[in-house]
C-alpha cells in the first residue's frame, strides 16, 4: 500500500517543478503613437422625423397605411370614429341653410316688412298731397285752424311711420346677416372639428412605424404613426466627463449593429447645447460620409469619435495592468502608476514607470 501511495505523490511534485521552471511573460514601457477618441452610443434616424398623433379619443374605423408605405403632404393616415362630429355638422349646415334663406332679399320676413313699407309711402303721399292742399286753403282763410293742423299731424305722422318701418327693415336685415355669419362661422368649425377625425400627413415621407391597429381605442394625443424623410443621422450619447473633448468636424468611426464587423466613416455636424435629462447624456450628430446600402431607422451604433493624435507616448500592453493601476516590476515589487488613455489593448503611462522597467505579466 506505501507503494502505491508514493506515485502519485511523486508524479504531482515532478508536475509542479517543470511548471515553476516556465518564466513569466515580461515587457517593457514603449513609446507609440496614439489617437485619442471618445466613445459613445447611440443609434440611426432619419433628417426629418415626426409623429402623426390622435387629436380627440374614439374608435379607428380607418387605418390605410403601413410600414414602408411612401406619402405625400396630407395624405389620409386615420379615420377616428365621428358619428356625433357629423351630425353636429349636419346640424350646423341646417342653420345656416335657414339663416341664409331669412336673409335673402325675397324672405317672407323681410318682404313683409318691404310690404308694410310700401304702404307706408302710399299713406305719405297722400297725406301729403291732403296737407299741401288743406295749408293753400288754410292760407286763404277758407278753412278753419283746427281742419288744417289736423292734416298737417296726419302728415307727420305718416312720415315718422316710413322712417320707423326703414329703420325696422334696416335692423332686421342686419340681424339677419348676423345670424347668417354666425351660422356659417359655426359651419367653418364643425368643419375644422371634423378634420380632427381625419389624421394627416405634415409633410411627405416613408411610415417608419405603425402604433395602431383598424378598430382600436385612440386616445388624445396618442401616437398613430412615425413618418421620416431625408438623410440618414447618427445620434450620439456623450458622457459629461468627455462632451468638452468634442468639436464639431470631428471625424467619427461608426460600427452599426446591422454591419458589426465594418466601420463606416462620418464626421460631427451638430452639438446640443444642453444636457438632456431624459438620457442623462449630452446627444451629438454625425454625419455619414460613407455609409451601407441598406440603412434602418432606430439600428443601435457604438462610435469612436477622434479627438487628436499625439506621438511618442508611453504605454504598456492593458493586460500588464493590475487592479488599482498597479503593475509588477521584475524584481518582484509592485508600483502603482498614474494612467491616460486606455483600451483593450493598450494603456498610456503617464507616470511611475520609464521605459527602463521590466514588467512582468500578472499571473
Amino acid at each position: 500500500m506505501k507503494k502505491q501511495s508514493f506515485w502519485p505523490v511523486l508524479g504531482l511534485a515532478l508536475f509542479l517543478s517543470l511548471h515553476s521552471c516556465t518564466p513569466p511573460e515580461s515587457t517593457v514601457p514603449a513609446p507609440k503613437s496614439i489617437t485619442d477618441a471618445v466613445f459613445a452610443s447611440g443609434y440611426t434616424e432619419r433628417e426629418n422625423n415626426y409623429t402623426v398623433s390622435a387629436k380627440v379619443d374614439g374608435i379607428i374605423l380607418t387605418l390605410p397605411v403601413v410600414e414602408g408605405d411612401s406619402v405625400r403632404t396630407d395624405a389620409l393616415i386615420a379615420v377616428v370614429e365621428n358619428d356625433v362630429q357629423n351630425n353636429q355638422l349636419a346640424d350646423a349646415r341646417a342653420v345656416y341653410q335657414d339663416a341664409q334663406s331669412k336673409a335673402a332679399p325675397n324672405s317672407p320676413q323681410l318682404q313683409s316688412l318691404q310690404t308694410q313699407i310700401d304702404q307706408a309711402q302710399q299713406q305719405l303721399a297722400f297725406d301729403r298731397e291732403n296737407f299741401q292742399r288743406y295749408r293753400s286753403l288754410w292760407e286763404k282763410k277758407s278753412v278753419a285752424q283746427l281742419e288744417f293742423e289736423k292734416a298737417e299731424l296726419q302728415f307727420q305722422s305718416a312720415q315718422n311711420n316710413l322712417r320707423s318701418l326703414e329703420q325696422q327693415y334696416r335692423e332686421t336685415q342686419d340681424q339677419l346677416q348676423l345670424n347668417l355669419e354666425r351660422s356659417r362661422v359655426q359651419v367653418s368649425t364643425q368643419r375644422s372639428l371634423l378634420r380632427d377625425y381625419e389624421l394627416r400627413t405634415e409633410a411627405s415621407g416613408r411610415v417608419i412605424q405603425v402604433f395602431k391597429k383598424q378598430g382600436e381605442l385612440a386616445r388624445r394625443g396618442e401616437a398613430l404613426a412615425q413618418i421620416a424623410s431625408g438623410d440618414y443621422l447618427i445620434r450620439l450619447f456623450i458622457s459629461e466627463d468627455d462632451i468638452t473633448k468634442v468639436n464639431l468636424g470631428q471625424s467619427v468611426a461608426v460600427q452599426l449593429n446591422t454591419y458589426p464587423n465594418r466601420n463606416f466613416p462620418a464626421r460631427v455636424s451638430k452639438i446640443y447645447p444642453a444636457f438632456d435629462e431624459a438620457e442623462q447624456s449630452y446627444i451629438v450628430e454625425a454625419r455619414f460620409e460613407e455609409q451601407p446600402a441598406k440603412m434602418f431607422s432606430g439600428t443601435q451604433l457604438q462610435a469612436n469619435i477622434k479627438t487628436g493624435n499625439r506621438k511618442n507616448v508611453l504605454v504598456i500592453p492593458t493586460e500588464y495592468l493590475s487592479r488599482g493601476n498597479v503593475v509588477q516590476l521584475e524584481s518582484g515589487e509592485e508600483k502603482q502608476i498614474e494612467t491616460g488613455s486606455k483600451n483593450q489593448e493598450w494603456t498610456e503611462v503617464v507616470s511611475g514607470i520609464t521605459q527602463r522597467d521590466v514588467l512582468l505579466k500578472p499571473q
